[in-house]
């Protein structure tokens, strides 16, 4: 019913297949890299505290701030906005709508 995995190969599937989802980001940006406007994906990062950099050889503190209590709520709302629907009260860090975390920012995407 739902795919939460980082920004991977596994998140671009559940994109292309129009499963649900959440994504977890880290160093790269969802406007860039993140699912399509029009989907039921959302987005989880705190774009605030983005380094940017793919290969360092630590976590990106983007992704590292994103909670488990973030993830699990984007995951209920997610589900309960169904297929194909967006979830309420969310706006994408230039992507199409989640939310994005500073704070709680996550980002429904598309």
């Amino acid at each position: 019913r739902l795919v939460l995995s980082a920004d991977t190969g596994v998140a671009h599937l559940a994109s292309a297949c129009r499963t649900p989802s959440v994504v977890l980001f880290g160093p790269a940006e969802p406007r860039r890299w993140g699912p399509p406007p029009e989907g039921p994906h959302t987005v989880l990062t705190h774009a605030e505290l983005r380094r940017g950099e793919p290969f360092a050889d630590d976590p990106d503190p983007a992704l590292l701030a994103v909670t488990v209590d973030e993830a699990l709520a984007a995951c209920r709302e997610r589900l309960a906005a169904g297929p194909g629907r967006t979830a309420a009260g969310h706006g994408q860090e230039g992507s199409s709508e989640g939310h994005t975390t500073s704070s709680r920012t996550s980002q429904p995407a598309g």
